[in-house]
């Protein structure tokens, strides 16, 4: 009996002594645990602190608002541009981003209490959503092309997790205006006349401001006709190929440290698509294009440009007045039918891209304008482009595929566009693949807990994240026309209407309505 109590009591000594190691341990883990958090609090405060000197510095440091900046190549002059303020600010936010990152990784590692997977996945939803925070701030401030690659970036759940994608996508391209003095000596210097001589009336308040120009009210001299005057600011073709270098610098930089993740995709898309932005001359002229393509529909409206007046920095153009599209109280105010309106912009678009393949890409809100009939008012034409017919057969062969459920034809449909889909790629990774083309969820929360967008690049491979550009610019804009849709009528069936217009040009018979 003696021998089975000092076993008894051995185990519970053993026992005992095991709780309280256990608790030792814990203690110096949860010890080292609160110096850790301390540690990450005082780096990202550094950080922050860093950041914003920075940024102050780079907004006292901007060159005069009169002045041209002169364009940097960051890879040309590398040691010029490290010193800039703006690629100093710029590079250090995203250095806090990495480093937060790397830190959380270290941590995993070395502390038990983040060796559960739910409290590993908590608190890297709590760095996801700091930093996304992060980038909304950096973008924000900095403003510029900055603002443009938010807003791009949140329409690439394959790249960036859910928290930035929502996050980012409160990002508007609308900041104050310059001051009218600022605008006058601009419009004089493309004019090469006193701004008086030319125009009548000149508004001093800008009509819209966003962050590549801004745009006045005014009526011209002599014939009294009512304009409108898109000014380029005078120093943003330099600070958007400095912000542009140097994204593409920090992009290479993170995937030689971090090869799975890419984001180089963002700054090529942009370096695509802001050059047609920045040339108002290329604007003008696709202005006039489109005008004339549609010329024999009287329910659409591209304003006539006055191309005497057109320069790289400045388009001149017959001001249209005109409802906000999306404003449906107002549309049934004015007499309006929100369903006709509905049905009216995809008709106008799809036949845009399948019958006239000149194609206006920035269908947002802001930029769609109803009068009375109703009547379709298109502005801002800076992504208005031509669009080749083998690319625009294959969107309408996509259509028709996406239309008819043929789910075969739209593998083919996308292999055309470049995109690596086999014929083993399974109808849920095809959808999510044409949510990414069109701009990912519009509901980022419902997206979240349904679809994991960002696992298709894995499922179809790293082609994904190279779509082409106009794949995606063409994409995003069919997916803001279903956006602005669903908010008039909810009912109307966009793919049936757009689906029409790509069974004509693939072919199919005339189906639609007497």
């Amino acid at each position: 009996m003696s021998a089975v109590r000092r076993s008894r009591q051995d185990s519970r000594e053993a026992r005992e002594k095991w709780r309280r190691d256990r608790a030792e341990r814990g203690a110096e883990i949860q010890s080292l645990e609160v110096l850790s958090g301390l540690f990450e609090q005082v780096r990202s405060r550094s950080f922050l602190a860093a950041w914003a000197a920075l940024a102050a510095g780079e907004r006292a440091g901007r060159p005069a608002l009169g002045s041209r900046l002169p364009p940097v190549r960051l890879a040309r002059t590398l040691l010029p541009s490290v010193f800039s303020p703006r690629t100093l600010a710029l590079g250090t936010a995203a250095l806090d981003l990495y480093t937060s990152y790397a830190a959380f990784r270290e941590r995993s590692r070395w502390f038990t209490g983040l060796a559960e997977e739910k409290v590993r996945e908590r608190e890297l939803e709590a760095l996801h959503r700091r930093g996304a925070g992060r980038a909304l701030d950096v973008a924000q401030a900095l403003g510029g092309s900055l603002i443009k690659a938010g807003q791009f970036a949140s329409t690439r759940p394959d790249l960036l997790p859910p928290a930035y994608t929502k996050t980012l996508s409160t990002l508007q391209d609308r900041v104050p205006p310059r001051p009218f003095a600022v605008i006058k000596r601009a419009v004089e210097r493309e004019t090469g006349r006193p701004l008086k001589e030319t125009f009548s009336e000149f508004d001093r308040e800008a009509v819209a401001a966003a962050s590549i120009a801004q745009v006045h009210r005014a009526r011209l001299k002599g014939s009294g006709r009512e304009v409108a005057v898109k000014v380029r600011y005078p120093e943003v073709a330099g600070l958007i190929e400095e912000d542009l270098d140097s994204l593409e610098a920090i992009f290479d930089g993170l995937a030689r440290l971090e090869p799975e993740v890419r984001l180089r995709p963002i700054s090529d898309y942009l370096r695509w698509t802001l050059p047609l932005e920045l040339d108002l001359a290329r604007e003008a002229r696709a202005m006039e294009s489109l005008r004339k393509m549609l010329s024999d529909r009287e329910d659409v409206v591209v304003p006539e440009t006055v191309p005497e007046l057109c320069t790289e920095s400045l388009v001149v153009m017959e001001y249209v007045p005109g409802l906000r599209v999306n404003d449906r109280a107002a549309l049934e105010a004015a007499g309006l039918d929100p369903k006709r309106v509905a049905w009216l912009i995809n008709d106008a678009f799809a036949d845009q891209l399948f019958r006239r393949r000149v194609f206006h890409a920035d269908p947002h809100p802001g930029n769609l304008r109803v009068q009375p009939g109703p009547k379709l008012v298109l502005l801002d034409h800076g992504l208005t482009l031509s669009l080749e017919r083998d690319f625009v057969e294959t969107l309408a062969r996509m259509v028709a595929a996406l239309r008819d459920g043929d789910f075969d034809a739209l593998k083919s449909a996308l292999r055309e566009t470049g995109l690596p889909v086999t014929d083993d790629t399974d109808v849920g990774v095809l959808l999510e693949l044409l949510g990414v083309v069109m701009g990912g969820e519009d509901e980022p929360e419902e997206a979240a807990t349904t679809i994991d967008l960002g696992s298709v690049a894995g499922r179809v491979g790293a082609g994904i994240r190279d779509l082409p550009p106009r794949l995606l610019l063409v994409g995003r804009a069919i997916g803001l026309l279903d956006g602005i849709t669903r908010q008039l009528d909810d009912e109307t069936d966009a793919l049936e209407i757009v689906g029409r217009y790509a069974g004509k040009l693939t072919g199919e018979a005339d189906q639609s309505p007497a």
